[in-house]
């Protein structure tokens, strides 16, 4: 059951956004400065132009990497980290350091995300609409982007807990937590999500009188023992109710009624529920944030060729931390957020900081401090631009214990699941009920 719960939220992490046919862009519209950086390093954005979509793609299928032939500019690692630390995030230096066979390769920067007219349509009209109530929730939201501009932290993190993903969604998707020893427990599952609301910029909305926001369902296929377990939850716009889910056994051949995880609950890996499948998807309200502003760091980019097709486990999970080999690093300008627990309220954390892309506004990084407020866990995502689908896929992300070396790894496993995420397909609403649910062992 605890695997599947963290697996039924995979897909609202695997982000995405979609990508316009047209050039004629203004991605300052999203607040990203559509220059280059002082020193050229961080060139112009360029978006698609130099990426058309494969003749002979099919959906599902991974997107080739354009960048194979490029050469790495350097590597960060645990001998020369210090000369590096204005560029990284508190968690990758203490990464670096601490597993000294961990590196950073760095390759030339690629800005190559673009976005669908209605997407800048709902951004546009965001600018006009899009405010927070005196009990800290967004209103006006039109889809896209509520802030691209953010004055504050808390406009800011409505960035992150309103992030689009796609009308609906459908994958194969692979957890592997990894002790510090290397044992590796792995977890399969099939899931599909379908949006609500105004996030469906794309289809028609639903009816939606129970103010949905979003409805996941998880069919979990590995291993054996938990294959069949059939999770259905559904999350609501109004950001302070708990969420509701179903839960349907294949020992006991019913569907129970299963408890709504607080947004501290852990299950057995090194994520919290309120950041299960996103970096951040819990209440806004328990939080103080600030905007700390932006920021030029090395962050995983450009990804596609983390996880290969004939990858055995062990390649891809190693003792401590995963394979560097195929991560590749560019440097971006990061919007920064930080999170402080509020007084009174008990969670695992005292203090997040999370790290996201001015050129899509997705998270990129994250730091997490302990209730002594000693850094603990880091979380990193690693991405690709697709323009067959039509989204910025993720290939996968991890969160890692810092002090233990254990490590919850979400993606990968390409032999077992061969194919990638598959968006805006048409799910219907039939499908995310609690009576589908109770067929679903017969």
């Amino acid at each position: 059951m605890r695997a599947s719960i963290a697996g039924a939220f995979f897909l609202s992490f695997l982000l995405a956004l979609p990508i316009a046919t047209t050039h004629a862009i203004d991605i300052s519209l999203i607040g990203a400065d559509p220059g280059p950086n002082a020193t050229g390093e961080i060139p112009a954005w360029e978006g698609h132009k130099n990426m058309p979509c494969p003749s002979d793609y099919t959906p599902g299928q991974y997107f080739p990497n354009p960048y194979k032939q490029e050469k790495p500019l350097f590597r960060i690692d645990h001998t020369n980290v210090d000369q590096y630390t204005d560029r990284l995030s508190p968690g990758q230096i203490m990464r670096v350091k601490k597993h000294e066979n961990f590196y950073m390769t760095v390759y030339p920067t690629r800005r190559n995300i673009e976005f669908c007219p209605e997407f800048y349509e709902a951004v546009e009209k965001n600018r006009k609409t899009c405010t927070i109530d005196e009990n800290g929730v967004l209103q006006g939201f039109n889809g896209a982007i509520a802030f691209p501009s953010p004055k504050n932290g808390l406009e800011a993190i409505w960035n992150i807990r309103r992030m689009y993903v796609g009308d609906d969604a459908s994958a194969l998707t692979c957890r592997r937590v990894v002790s510090p020893s290397g044992k590796i427990k792995k977890t399969m599952w099939q899931t599909r999500v379908l949006n609500y609301g105004e996030t469906r910029i794309k289809s028609r909305p639903f009816d939606n009188p129970d103010k949905i926001f979003q409805k996941i369902r998880n069919l979990t296929t590995y291993p054996a023992d938990e294959k069949g377990v059939d999770f259905l939850s559904f999350a609501y716009l109004d950001d302070n109710r708990l969420e509701d889910a179903w839960l349907f056994m294949p020992t006991l051949r019913r569907v129970r009624r299963a408890p709504s995880m607080t947004n501290g609950g852990q299950l057995d890996g090194e994520l919290t529920m309120d950041e299960n499948g996103l970096e951040f998807r819990g209440t806004v309200n328990n939080w103080d944030w600030k905007l700390i502003g932006k920021k030029e760091m090395y962050v995983p980019n450009n990804c596609y060729d983390i996880f290969l097709p004939d990858a055995e486990d062990e390649d891809e999970c190693w003792a401590q931390d995963i394979n560097p080999e195929r991560i590749r690093y560019e440097l971006h300008r990061i919007w920064i957020v930080e999170g402080t627990l509020k007084e009174g309220l008990e969670h695992p954390y005292s203090r997040r900081v999370g790290y996201y892309d001015e050129d899509h506004w997705q998270p990129v990084l994250a730091d997490r401090y302990d209730k002594r407020g000693n850094l603990w866990r880091m979380y990193e995502a690693y991405g690709f631009a697709d323009s067959c689908n039509k989204m910025r896929m993720f290939a996968g992300y991890i969160y890692m214990n810092l002090e233990s070396g254990r490590y919850e790894l979400f993606g990968g496993c390409r032999k077992q699941l061969p194919t990638t995420t598959i968006y805006d397909t048409g799910l219907d609403e039939s499908f995310f009920t609690v009576q589908a649910l109770r067929k679903s062992g017969r």
